[in-house]
């Protein structure tokens, strides 16, 4: 089942991912780490500007995003997640910050308690 890309669906498709038999995750996750924006689009309902984000992001940020996030939950850690309320809809504001990120592109990070963080934000410009 399709997820929306919110606090909800984001926490509800992790809880999801996790409670599978190990088998089943590791082959869900092979898909994220080799083809995160085809994932994406199987796994939420993204709307047109994000599925053009998504195409337009640099393939190395979308490879680290992939196989980070896999790294990460294939470990039976549950991602952190949060994206804010927009104040208009312009999705040209839109920012994405991170933690952990380059700390889990590899399977057995040197530093596993590092926690993996994202969150989506709106800058707008000053009136």
């Amino acid at each position: 089942m399709k997820e929306n890309l919110d606090n909800a669906g984001v926490a509800r498709k992790v809880a999801t991912l996790l409670a599978l038999p190990v088998a089943e995750r590791t082959i869900e996750l092979q898909l994220m780490a080799v083809n995160f924006a085809g994932w994406m689009e199987q796994n939420f309902n993204l709307l047109e500007h994000q599925s053009q984000q998504l195409d337009r992001m640099p393939i190395d940020v979308r490879e680290q995003l992939g196989k980070s996030i896999s790294n990460y939950l294939m470990r039976g850690f549950a991602v952190q997640f949060q994206k804010d309320e927009k104040e208009k809809e312009d999705p040209d504001y839109k920012e994405l910050s991170t933690l952990g990120l380059e700390l889990w592109e590899e399977p057995e990070p040197e530093q596993a308690w590092s926690p993996l963080f994202f969150r989506i934000h709106y800058r707008y410009p000053q009136a």
